[in-house]
């Protein structure tokens, strides 16, 4: 039968022993630290040498001389241990002297509320040990309750809740245009959400008889706008009407569509509070706003387009240099041509000629074009055509790793500010001149009285100004250099001189072809690199 090695005080009329036991079968041998803090605690001091080498040889139990005395007798005991999480106290018995008492059950259970186990004692294994007697062996004579954790709310949404799900290739190398997943649509009486409740935990208990308690669960509730039935139990939400639906920082909208075939005189310019559905052309000079998203079958000539959510236009957008596309979400047109083009997520298309696009978002210009030709592309995230520039050299600019929006600002609080300095110091030697002759006692003329007022009043506005611009320029410069987006630019097949690329604030102007690359920053530099 297994045992540890374990130790016994032996006294006789002359002296004091320690009585060694080796292990039987695989049990542990007597470890010699706790041998002499045993010892010690006792009172008796052992030659830590000899002590070593008696354990080392030990193979049968061996009496090892303490003092030429005989010492008191000694009652069986234990050392408790409590975990540092409380939640176990683990005792390991030692012998009585061969003249002291056993400890009796009762004695093991009072010594251990004395020593301030008050919960969880396990008589069971008070039981094990007192038939088996195993010292310098674990019991654990008391365990803890661990608290049942709860379950947190959790809700599951039966609709598409990703807002960046981009159009994909068709075989012929065309990009599918009719099979987009962007708008979630949804039909009356369709169930769009269901919320799972939160399960709280119990609380457990330490084996000092602490209360444990289990950590807060997370609490949810179904957040949802106008057009949505909220169920009886409170649990379930449901669409009213044929619409689209939507999520935004939790909150579940149902947009109701509006159908329009052509955007012409016999329509006039379109504003309404949810999406709106062209399914023919949208002629140039009309505007078209929607809350929701803005959804046009046909080709969209120079008008402005402007959506809080995302805008379709299936055969592409001719600008004429007054066309302008402004989404809250992505843009995704067939071709963008001579149109200004600002999208607070992706742009995708499967040609940008002569257009300014401004992204948060990537950029992709694929399908069988996949070109983009003139005018400037600035992008948050990543750059990718199949051609950037032409042969014949057409300027191009692609930007990336900068938010768009922040840039613009930037660009006009430098105009602004360099504006009002300008005025500055055009009208302050003029106010120097006219304060010194009054301090001379000089007197102005009416006319220049009243000069002398409006320069003043003109100084007074716009020294606060620049001094409000020039902070909000530093804060925006701040803000950009800290912003660490991995940003590229690829090229499947040609990238033609005539094209400057730009990667936060550093710049190439290509001087020759290149094809089959990426461009990306390293350091100070920009590098090609190949596919």
């Amino acid at each position: 039968m297994k045992r540890n090695g374990y130790f016994q005080l032996q006294m006789t009329e002359n002296a004091t022993f320690v009585r060694l036991f080796p292990p039987v079968e695989d049990g542990e041998p007597i470890h010699v630290d706790e041998l002499r803090q045993y010892l010690a605690m006792k009172n008796f001091l052992a030659d830590p040498i000899a002590l070593n080498k008696t354990l080392t040889d030990l193979t049968e139990p061996t009496d090892f001389k303490l003092e030429d005395k005989k010492a008191f007798a000694e009652m069986e005991m234990f050392v408790l241990k409590v975990a540092e999480n409380k939640m176990s106290a683990v005792a390991r018995f030692y012998p009585p002297s061969n003249a002291g008492a056993s400890l009796r059950k009762e004695d093991i259970i009072n010594d251990l509320k004395h020593k301030g186990i008050k919960a969880g004692i396990n008589e069971a294994e008070i039981d094990r040990f007192l038939k088996e007697k195993h010292y310098c062996s674990n019991y654990i004579l008391a365990q803890g309750k661990p608290p049942v954790q709860g379950q947190d709310a959790s809700i599951e949404y039966f609709f598409n809740t990703n807002p960046n799900t981009k159009p994909t290739l068709n075989e012929d190398g065309t990009v599918d245009f009719f099979h987009l997943e962007v708008i979630s649509k949804c039909e009356a009486g369709q169930k769009l959400a269901t919320l799972h409740p939160e399960v709280p935990g119990e609380p457990g208990y330490n084996v000092l008889g602490e209360r444990v308690t289990p950590r807060d669960v997370i609490k949810m509730k179904l957040r949802y706008g106008r057009n949505i039935t909220l169920s009886e139990d409170g649990t379930t939400i449901s669409s009213d009407v044929n619409g689209h639906v939507t999520l935004t920082d939790g909150l579940v909208t149902v947009t109701d569509v509006y159908e329009v075939t052509d955007v012409d005189t016999s329509t006039g310019n379109i504003e309404y509070d949810g999406n709106v559905q062209v399914l023919g052309n949208v002629k140039a000079g009309f505007v078209v706003q929607a809350e929701g998203n803005i959804e046009v079958r046909g080709v969209v000539e120079g008008a402005l387009l402007q959506a809080g959510g995302d805008i379709i236009i299936m055969r592409g957008m001719n600008g004429m240099g007054k066309g302008k596309l402004v989404a809250g979400g992505n843009i995704v047109s067939k071709f963008i041509e001579n149109s200004d083009v600002k999208a607070g997520g992706y742009v995708h298309s499967e040609a940008i000629m002569h257009s300014t696009i401004n992204a948060k978002g990537d950029v992709e210009v694929s399908g069988k074009k996949g070109f983009i030709t003139g005018g400037s592309v600035r992008s948050m995230g990543t750059v990718s055509a199949r051609v950037i520039g032409s042969t014949m050299g057409a300027k191009t600019e692609i930007e990336v790793g900068v938010d768009p929006t922040i840039k613009e600002r930037i660009n006009k609080l430098m105009q602004s500010t360099a504006e009002s300095r300008k005025q500055l110091q055009q009208i302050e030697p003029t106010l120097v001149t006219f304060t010194q002759k009054l301090k001379k006692g000089d007197t102005l003329t009416m006319e220049q009285q009243m000069y002398f007022n409006q320069l003043r009043t003109a100084y007074q506005s716009l020294k606060p100004k620049l001094a409000e611009d020039e902070a909000e320029l530093e804060q925006l410069t701040v803000s950009m250099d800290s912003m660490k987006v991995e940003s590229v630019v690829k090229v499947q097949e040609f990238a033609y001189t005539g094209t400057t690329i730009k990667i936060s604030d550093v710049s190439l102007n290509l001087s020759s072809n290149t094809q089959h690359c990426r461009f990306v920053k390293e350091g100070a530099d920009i590098r090609i690199k190949a596919l």
